[in-house]
């Protein structure tokens, strides 16, 4: 009786698993990994899997760009030793992407694609090996990453086709012959303690004259778009003029934008800058806010500093611009919508579960970015010094709330000194009302810097109020 009853459960079990390949989407990818060592951590976009024997890759992942990341892992302990590195990878079509682990440097090799009809036809035995992508959480990297194409790839990806959490260098030509003769600092000489704080400066100028010249390898560097360090002006400008494009600074803004119009790439040429997403938005503007977007991610995901620091300068850039809010009303439409979504970001609980790779294979969580802009204790899991909305330094206010407070302002300034009747001006404001009491109710802050006097009350508008689906980020189908 016992040996029939378990039969019709494993033949039960087999229909169900039958029933939900047949409505599995056929129009999905694979990400084949070989070889690579149990504990090793393995990230595709908002979902990480910690590698265990029988892992060998993840299945039924949707079109489009994605983030591929990993940490190597310890031989001799549990912990994760290596730096991250990571990818964005690109589907647009059916595709086994094959990637080969080498053990000896600790890399992924590329490996020839693999055959999509065989993974068709042997999903059921396939599928035991692989973990699926979970569908229920993709709308989540849609909202991290809904600007970023293979345009945006293409022009900041370094040219090695990988992005490192930690800055690779090489030195120049030792010259440690010539070094040799050269007497050593007395302030490096033990023993000498105490004669360490009336070192001269020079001395240390001198020292440091003599470590070895390091440079980033090329193939590593992320090609940012560089940001002016200064606010730019017209040739010409009287000094009132520039002290207003210093203050206003729409000028950097357009120069900057024009700059990244301009731009040519590979993507041009086949019509896919885009995506195939129809947008109000003029090149620039997309590639600007495409760039934002990378630079969140490779920081969030990456764990790259460089891009924290990068979408710092994007954010206060546009934060400090009036004029260009009436010029460029849509740009600041979208933006507001990037920036709900990557604030609230860490809305949704972490849940840990089984990757469905046979039980021991690997487990899924979820990334989220829960502390990172709100400070708290190590025990709660916040960034407690971190650069975020609290203040991190007793002389300087902290970024966040100074930078926003500053993008408040300028949109209800814009909004009194236009015409009534522009209405695309009146939609921006309404939607930066919306994120200003959302992120003054969730962060405990306040961000009134100038408060129109039509303005409703805080009472009298709703976060949900907003649309916030009504501009140019893609329609998410979930089949």
């Amino acid at each position: 009786m016992a040996s029939e009853n378990g039969n019709s459960k494993a033949i039960k079990r087999v229909k169900i698993e039958d029933e939900k390949l047949e409505e599995r989407n056929p129009d999905v990818c694979w990400l084949l990994l070989s070889g690579v060592p149990p504990g090793t951590v393995i990230g595709l976009d908002a979902n990480i899997w910690v590698v265990g024997p029988n892992f060998r890759g993840i299945r039924d992942i949707p079109f489009g760009v994605h983030y591929f990341f990993y940490n190597s892992v310890s031989t001799t302990t549990s912990s994760v030793s290596g730096l991250r590195c990571s990818q964005f990878l690109y589907f647009n079509e059916s595709r086994v992407i094959r990637k080969h682990w080498v053990i000896e440097r600790e890399v992924f090799e590329d490996q020839p694609d693999g055959n999509v009809e065989a993974m068709l036809s042997n999903k059921s035995e396939v599928d035991v090996f692989l973990g699926a992508y979970p569908r229920d959480r993709f709308a989540n990297w849609v909202a991290l990453a809904s600007h970023i194409t293979p345009d945006t790839v293409e022009r900041l990806q370094p040219s090695g086709g990988w992005i490192y959490s930690c800055a690779q260098f090489q030195s120049e030509k030792s010259d440690s012959k010539d070094r040799v003769g050269l007497p050593i600092p007395s302030r490096l000489k033990r023993g000498n303690e105490a004669d360490v704080e009336v070192c001269p400066p020079e001395s240390i100028d001198k020292g440091e004259e003599l470590l070895p010249v390091l440079k980033t390898i090329p193939e590593t560097d992320i090609r940012w778009t560089a940001i002016p360090l200064h606010p730019l002006f017209p040739p010409g400008s009287t000094p009132t003029e520039i002290s207003h494009h210093n203050i206003d600074q729409t000028y950097t803004l357009n120069q900057l934008i024009a700059q990244l119009d301009t731009l040519n790439s590979e993507n041009d040429q086949r019509g896919n800058e885009s995506d195939g997403r129809p947008t109000a938005l003029s090149r620039g503007e997309s590639r600007l806010l495409a760039e934002f977007h990378f630079a969140f991610v490779v920081f969030l995901l990456g764990e790259v500093l460089d891009g924290w620091f990068h979408w710092r300068k994007l954010l206060a850039l546009i934060a400090n611009c009036e004029k260009a809010v009436r010029e460029r009303p849509t740009l600041y439409k979208v933006l507001i919508t990037s920036l709900y979504r990557i604030f609230t970001y860490s809305d949704e609980e972490e849940k840990p579960e089984k990757a469905g790779t046979g039980g021991s294979s690997s487990s899924g969580t979820s990334v989220s970015v829960a502390g990172l802009f709100q400070a708290g204790s190590e025990e709660n899991g916040g960034f407690t010094f971190f650069d975020g909305w609290k203040e991190c330094d007793v002389n300087e206010p902290a970024f966040l709330p100074h930078t926003m407070t500053r993008f408040f302002g300028n949109i209800a300034e814009a909004a009194e000194t236009v015409d009534k009747r522009n209405r695309e001006v009146k939609d921006v404001l309404e939607r930066a009302e919306g994120l200003r009491i959302c992120l003054e109710r969730k962060f405990d802050v306040k961000l009134i810097a100038h408060r129109p006097k039509r303005a409703r009350e805080d009472e009298e508008i709703s976060v949900d109020e907003v649309k916030w689906d009504t501009d140019e980020a893609p329609v998410i189908v979930m089949d």
